[in-house]
């Protein structure tokens, strides 16, 4: 059984690539997020400059679709991003099932062979105890003699 001795560190390995690229992603996210935060402070601070401001004003509207586009990119960006996520956590979860397969095949195989290292230990011992009750019943077959 020592190749699903591998086989659990091979897959162990491959769970905690794909955790990794799970944790990758949501640092993504968050960063995206930030982006798409920072683009809404931005866009209201330049409004109320515009709005104190007669000739900042006139820049304000071509400022506010450049920054609505570049926060709608960030929202597909977002989107995407989200989806990759769920691909990878099933691809996680996954790994995981093919792991604990892996497992339980080895675990099933210990208890077996404990099992059997038992059961002939056992058989030792009863094997043991079944000659020295023949050898007590002839001391005591030769002694009643």
């Amino acid at each position: 059984m020592k190749g699903v001795g591998g086989l659990i560190r091979l897959w162990k390995w491959r769970l905690d690539e794909r955790r990794r690229i799970v944790v990758d992603l949501e640092i993504l996210r968050a960063s995206i997020e930030r982006q798409m935060t920072a683009l809404d402070a931005e866009l209201e601070h330049e409004r109320k400059v515009a709005t104190q401001n007669y000739t900042a004003g006139f820049g304000f509207t071509a400022y506010r679709r450049m920054n609505r586009e570049r926060h709608a990119n960030a929202e597909v960006a977002r989107n995407q991003t989200i989806d990759r996520i769920a691909a990878a956590q099933e691809e996680v979860n996954a790994a995981f099932r093919e792991q604990k397969k892996y497992e339980l095949v080895l675990e099933n195989w210990e208890k077996r062979e404990k099992a059997k290292q038992e059961k002939r230990e056992q058989d030792e011992l009863d094997e043991a105890g079944l000659q020295s009750f023949r050898r007590r019943q002839e001391r005591d077959s030769k002694a009643s003699e």
